[in-house]
């Protein structure tokens, strides 16, 4: 990538200069505008910074000027007509860029990152400029795929963020619906941690073949064994192994557990052979570790081994300032333009929402099916179908 910077100003050219590692191709007069007009055809990645001061006339002109000469590449504008400065400080509408000439450089990096992205201009920013802007794009995509403006959310964003690179176990709780697999996912995404991510529902597992589920078997094990069959435990070998609704995980299958999490042995049912897997663990359960020990769903070695690191969803009954955000998304992730009326959304920020996240999911998909589609809102006064809002 190229960077030029299209000024008189020897004040502005010296501080974009200094603070940018990568430097810029000045010009400061209509000739060198002219002799690198040739070059800038061939650059394909080019990216110019304009200084509105660059003709006497102002902006405008300076913009025709540019227009007439034909000038290619991407273009940012540096000014100081308020109109095109937001509180961001950058208007970018997929042509012309607009800074303000008293601009940050990190502002000034965030610009040409969002006209052209990181990686036409990573290579040229120092480890701290890096490290910001990494750090601020894993909170802009943790708030896109998590969605929420509550205290609580944003905690839940934070911890994610800190617990996701370690290899500790991480133990998610919150009601059944309020996104726990979200949440699993999430720090699978940024611990490094290759694939495999290995998903399992302790529920939907029966008690009697917990064992050859989780474990594997060899053949002959028992009367249907025809095959060895290697089970999640061996799959889940160098990667992430996700046990949801653990409170329905039997405590006899979590000795064998705990044993295994100790020293990464466990031995297939009809084996005398010891394997290894090392894996990192993420649990998740509907009810809290500590209420789980009391209710002895869980046993209590297993519970300090788990007790470290610990992430709790609220419900959505208690981050009612949520729900308008969550809609707004889950709108625009069904394919629904339209968006509710005010009293359907009193009622649906009002309503106690049981089912949490998932239920709103739910309740949304069918307001968009059977609202008319020549209503410009949903309503659920137009729905014919009985919903739980309407009782």
């Amino acid at each position: 990538m190229s960077l030029y910077l299209i000024s008189k100003d020897h004040k502005l050219r010296s501080s974009i200069n200094r603070q940018l590692k990568l430097g810029c191709v000045t010009i400061t007069n209509l000739n060198h505008l002219d002799n690198v007009t040739a070059t800038l055809n061939k650059d394909a990645d080019a990216i110019l910074l304009i200084d509105e001061k660059f003709s006497q006339n102002g902006l405008r002109s300076t913009l025709r000027m540019l227009l007439q000469a034909e000038v290619p590449g991407k273009k940012i504008i540096l000014t100081n007509e308020p109109f095109t400065v937001h509180t961001e400080g950058f208007v970018w509408d997929g042509t012309y860029g607009f800074l303000s000439r008293t601009a940050s450089v990190e502002q000034l990096i965030d610009c040409v990152v969002q006209s052209s992205g990181i990686q036409a201009i990573r290579n040229h920013l120092t480890e701290s400029q890096i490290r910001r802007h990494d750090t601020q794009h894993e909170a802009q995509d943790l708030a896109m795929k998590l969605v929420g403006k509550s205290s609580a959310i944003r905690t839940v964003r934070t911890i994610i963020t800190r617990v996701a690179p370690l290899f500790s176990c991480v133990h998610i709780e919150g009601e059944t619906g309020t996104g726990k697999e979200v949440v699993a996912q999430l720090i699978r995404e940024r611990s490094g941690t290759p694939d495999p991510f290995v998903e399992i529902n302790c529920a939907a597992i029966p008690q009697s073949l917990a064992d050859t589920h989780l474990f594997g078997s060899e053949r002959g094990a028992y009367t249907d064994a025809k095959e060895a069959t290697p089970g999640y435990i061996s799959r889940a070998h160098e990667g992430i192994l996700f046990l949801d609704e653990l409170e329905d995980l039997h405590t006899s299958i979590q000795s064998k557990l705990l044993r295994l999490l100790e020293t990464h042995r466990y031995r297939r049912v009809g084996s005398m052979i010891q394997r290894v897997s090392k894996f990192r663990l993420i649990t998740a359960s509907n009810i809290p570790l500590h209420q789980l020990i009391e209710q002895k769903k869980l046993r209590q070695d297993l519970y300090y081994r788990l007790n470290k690191i610990i992430i709790s969803i609220p419900p959505l009954r208690e981050r009612k300032e949520d729900i308008p955000l969550l809609i707004s998304h889950f709108l625009t992730k069904i394919g629904e333009t339209r968006l509710p009326d005010d009293e359907t959304l009193s009622r649906m920020i009002n309503y106690s929402w049981p089912g949490n996240v998932r239920e709103l999911y739910h309740e949304l998909e069918r307001l968009s099916v059977f609202a008319p589609h020549e209503a410009q809102a949903l309503s659920f006064k137009e729905i014919l179908t009985d919903s739980v809002l309407n009782l």
